[in-house]
C-alpha cells in the first residue's frame, strides 16, 4: 500500500489521451501531490500522436512501462487510458521483470487485458479502476475511495445477491467482459478454475452482452469457475435493460450451481470503486470485502 512521499507512475497502454485531457491532468497531478503527498512521474506515452488514436507504437508503449516496472522507486502503476488498444503491448512485456518487481498495475475497462495477463504470468495482483475519476464531477468521493484502498488497503462493495448457492472465498479474476473476452485462446489469459469472475461492461446492449456470456460459456468459464461478480453494464442499464441482464447471469448461476453478486459500485460510472484483481476476497449476500 501507499504512504506519503511514495512515488506512482501514470501511463496509456491503450489508446492515448487527447491534447484537451492536458488540464485535467495537471488538476490530477495536483491532487496526488498535495492532497495525499504523492510523487507523480508520467510516462512518455500519455497524448495520442502523428493524428492516431495511440500513444505511441505497441513497442513504445510496452518499453515505458517495462521503464515504471524497472524503475525502484515506483510503488504502484497507474493507467489512465481505455479503449481497444491494450492487447497491443503484450508480446512485448517482460514478464519476468514484471514478476521481480512486485508492484500493483492499477486500470479499468480496456486495461482488463493488461491486469489478466500480468496475473497470468507472474501471478501478481492489481486492481481495477480508473485514476482520473479523482479529478471527476465525482471527485469528493474518489478521494475518501482512494485513500481507503490504497492507503488503508480497505475495500467494501455493496450489492446484492442473484442466487442463494453459499459463497467460498476465492481470487478474483476478469473486469470488462468484452476486453476480458480478448485473451480466450491466448496464453495470456487466466486460469478460471475455482476463480470469482468478475464481469463488467461499458458498451453493449442485451443482445450483446448474451453474446458474450454466450462465449464465456462455450470456453467453459462458468463451469470452472466459483462464483460471479456482476458489475455495471452502462449501455444496457441505460437502456432499460437493467432487469433482463440481472435476468442473464441470474439463469447462468442457476445452471451452473453458481453464487452470482451484482453491485453498481463497480465499473466505468465516475463514482465505481476500486476492485482488487487476482487475490482472495471474501463475498456475502451483501458484500464484497478483500482481505
Amino acid at each position: 500500500m501507499l504512504v506519503k512521499g511514495d512515488l506512482i507512475g501514470i501511463i496509456c497502454c491503450s489508446d492515448g489521451r487527447k491534447e484537451e485531457d492536458k488540464k485535467d491532468l495537471k488538476r490530477l497531478k495536483q491532487v496526488l501531490e498535495k492532497e495525499f503527498g504523492l510523487q507523480v512521474i508520467f510516462a512518455k506515452t500519455i497524448f495520442q500522436t502523428d493524428d492516431s488514436p495511440f500513444s505511441g507504437t505497441p513497442e513504445e508503449r510496452a518499453a515505458e512501462l517495462m521503464k515504471l516496472y524497472q524503475n525502484p522507486d515506483v510503488k504502484m502503476i497507474f493507467d489512465i487510458s481505455g479503449g481497444d488498444a491494450a492487447n497491443q503491448v503484450l508480446p512485448y512485456l517482460n514478464f519476468d521483470i514484471i514478476q521481480k518487481a512486485d508492484k500493483p498495475f492499477i486500470g479499468y475497462s480496456d486495461l482488463t487485458v493488461i491486469l489478466n495477463a500480468i496475473l497470468a504470468k507472474t501471478k501478481r495482483p492489481g486492481f481495477n479502476y480508473l485514476l482520473r475519476n479523482l479529478v471527476s464531477e465525482a471527485s469528493e468521493i474518489q478521494r475518501a475511495q482512494f485513500k481507503n484502498a490504497f492507503f488503508e488497503n480497505q475495500i467494501a462493495i455493496k450489492g446484492d445477491s442473484l442466487t442463494d448457492f453459499e459463497w467460498s472465498t476465492g481470487e478474483i479474476v476478469g473486469g470488462n467482459i468484452r476486453c476480458f473476452l480478448k485473451l480466450a485462446g491466448t496464453e495470456f489469459m487466466p486460469d478460471v478454475s475455482n476463480k470469482i469472475i468478475l464481469l463488467e461492461s461499458l458498451g453493449g446492449k442485451e443482445a450483446k452482452i448474451a453474446s458474450y456470456v454466450a462465449q464465456l460459456e462455450q470456453l467453459d468459464v462458468f463451469s470452472k469457475c466459483s462464483g460471479i461478480v456482476v458489475g455495471e453494464h452502462t449501455e444496457a442499464e441505460k437502456n432499460g435493460e437493467y432487469d433482463r441482464i440481472g435476468t442473464l447471469y441470474q439463469q447462468i448461476g442457476l445452471k451452473y450451481k453458481l453464487p452470482v453478486f451484482r453491485t453498481k459500485e463497480i465499473g466505468h460510472s465516475i463514482e465505481a470503486k476500486p476492485c482488487i484483481i487476482g487475490t482472495k476476497i471474501n463475498v456475502s449476500r451483501e458484500t464484497l470485502t478483500n482481505f
